[in-house]
C-alpha cells in the first residue's frame, strides 16, 4: 500500500471515530439525570451536558425547612445531579474511544 493510500485510510478512521465520538456526545447531552432531594422535598432534573432543566419542590414540605436549608439542599441536589450527568457523558465518549481502540 502506498504512503498516500495509508493516509487516506488512517483519515477515514479518524473521521470514523469523531463521528462515533460526537454521536455518543450527542446522545448522552440529550439524556437527562433527576436527583432526588432528601425528605420528599423534591427532585432536580438536568440535561446530559450538566444544564439544569427542572427544579420541583414540594410546597408542604418546603415548609419544614429555613431559607438557609432549603437553600442548601437545592445547591447540594443541582451540584450532585451535575456531578453524575457529568460522570455519565464521559463514560460514553470513554465507551466509544474503548471500542475504537479495539478495531
Amino acid at each position: 500500500m502506498s504512503y498516500q493510500d495509508e493516509l487516506y485510510h488512517l483519515a477515514k478512521e479518524i473521521d470514523a471515530t469523531v463521528a462515533a465520538v460526537e454521536q455518543a456526545a450527542t446522545g448522552a447531552a440529550r439524556d437527562r439525570v433527576v436527583w432526588r432531594l432528601p425528605g420528599e422535598l423534591g427532585s432536580v432534573t438536568v440535561s446530559g451536558a450538566g444544564e439544569l432543566v427542572d427544579v420541583s419542590v414540594d410546597v408542604a414540605t418546603m415548609k419544614d425547612y429555613s431559607a438557609p436549608s432549603l437553600s442548601r439542599q437545592l445547591l447540594l441536589g443541582i451540584q450532585r445531579a451535575e456531578e453524575v450527568a457529568a460522570r455519565r457523558y464521559e463514560a460514553a465518549i470513554a465507551a466509544v474511544q474503548d471500542e475504537e481502540r479495539l478495531v
